[in-house]
């Protein structure tokens, strides 16, 4: 509702309401800042001048950097790569390396074939061919089931013998509220 209609309201239909006259109200909807605490005026152009103009910075005569990594007893040896490949160039490339091998200047050693455990480890294992038709035309074709006498059937829940079920009495409730009309509702006074 909005402020219009309750002015409206209380204006025209309101003539036989009365209003309570409210003496003190204790307003808490101020925010709540401690004593002493003091707001000051803040000069946004100021700030940015001194932001232009720039500020003197201090000139450091002594500086302890500590950006280094700190690795104490390991000693770091030159990279080699560029002298290989300086090699490799002189040599004449891979192309040069394999001609020569295949010409048989180089004396190849002969290494025994190594165990190859590629394979993945299954133990005991067969792995059949799986005739999908035939899987088909089994789940296609009627089956015969089995008989069976004695079941121990526990799909029911587990109940406590002491426990007592009784019937819900919500339709009746319901349809009790649907029959009384709200004049027949009774007064209920304050507890």
């Amino acid at each position: 509702m909005s402020l219009d209609n309750v002015i409206y309201e209380l204006t025209h239909e309101g003539a036989g309401l009365k209003l309570k006259h409210v003496e003190q109200v204790a307003d808490r909807s101020g925010p709540a800042i401690e004593p002493g605490t003091h707001v000051h005026h803040w000069d946004k152009d100021n700030f940015l001048k001194e932001i232009e103009t720039g500020v003197p910075l201090k000139h450091i005569e002594e500086c302890q950097d500590r950006s280094n990594p700190r690795v104490e007893g390991v000693q770091v040896h030159p990279n080699d790569r560029p002298a290989l490949l300086a090699e490799v160039k002189a040599v004449g490339g891979h192309h040069a390396l394999v001609s020569e091998i295949k010409a048989g200047s180089v004396a190849l050693k002969h290494v025994d074939a190594p165990a190859d455990r590629s394979a993945p480890a299954v133990q005991g294992a067969q792995v059949g061919k799986w005739d999908k038709g035939a899987f088909l035309h089994e789940i296609e074709s009627e089956h015969k089931l089995k008989h069976v006498e004695n079941a121990a059937d526990r799909s029911s829940p587990r109940v406590d013998p002491e426990v007592q079920l009784k019937p819900n009495r919500h339709g009746e409730l319901l349809n009790e509220v649907k029959s009384s009309s709200p004049k027949q509702l009774r007064h209920v006074q304050d507890t």
